[in-house]
């Protein structure tokens, strides 16, 4: 993707089924005066992308959120560490695309939770709407869905549903309800004067593992 393709283009992750040994930093320890940036620390969220400057806190018993901030770039993460519904969120917006390259920066999110199931939405320029945004598994994880959604605007969203390759591609995947009601309300938009969607485009990425 070209420095220039790279303007306006925002990432949003959503992550469930954390990793118990990951979702374990983000749980206070009795007496833990350590301060809020621990928890960055050992979870390498810090690592994520290295030159935002963090903001962080720490929620009693457990939980975590932090805003990170460069020039006009900024990112947030958000935990609920509890194993029965342990999820994480993770955002970026104004970030140049063009030096902190869109694949590896996922990678390190993924490391910071080791999630079973995560989402990613895409929103950037259509012209930028490249094939390979929209297909193939990654490392550890297969795309079981998507949906590329144009925008009036000269905008689009690329949205993929990924499960971890270990635990079995698309098996209960509760990503593929949130597709689909995307999907309908998208058409259901465009039936009744497509305020803000001038095309979806709904699309099956399943690999073999």
């Amino acid at each position: 993707m070209s420095n220039d393709s790279n303007a306006g283009i925002n990432l949003e992750m959503c992550m469930t089924g954390l990793d118990r040994k990951k979702a374990t930093v983000f749980f206070k320890e009795s007496g833990d005066n350590s301060g809020n940036s621990e928890m960055t620390k050992k979870s390498k969220i810090n690592e994520i992308i290295p030159s935002h400057q963090i903001c962080d806190f720490e929620f009693d018993p457990c939980g975590y959120s932090m805003n990170g901030i460069e020039g006009t770039a900024y990112s947030t993460v958000h935990v609920t560490p509890e194993h029965e519904f342990s999820y994480a969120s993770y955002e970026a917006m104004g970030v140049d695309f063009g030096s902190i390259k869109l694949e590896p920066l996922v990678k390190r999110v993924l490391r910071c939770f080791e999630p079973v199931d995560f989402t990613i939405a895409i929103t950037l320029p259509e012209y930028a709407c490249a094939d390979e945004l929209c297909v193939g598994d990654m490392e550890g994880y297969a795309c079981v869905s998507g949906v590329v959604q144009h925008l009036l605007g000269g905008m689009c969203v690329v949205y993929r549903c990924f499960t971890a390759k270990a635990r079995g591609c698309g098996v209960g995947n509760p990503n593929k309800s949130v597709l689909q009601c995307w999907k309908e309300a998208a058409e259901e938009e465009a039936e009744v004067g497509g305020v803000g969607c001038s095309a979806v485009l709904a699309f099956s990425c399943v690999e073999s593992a």
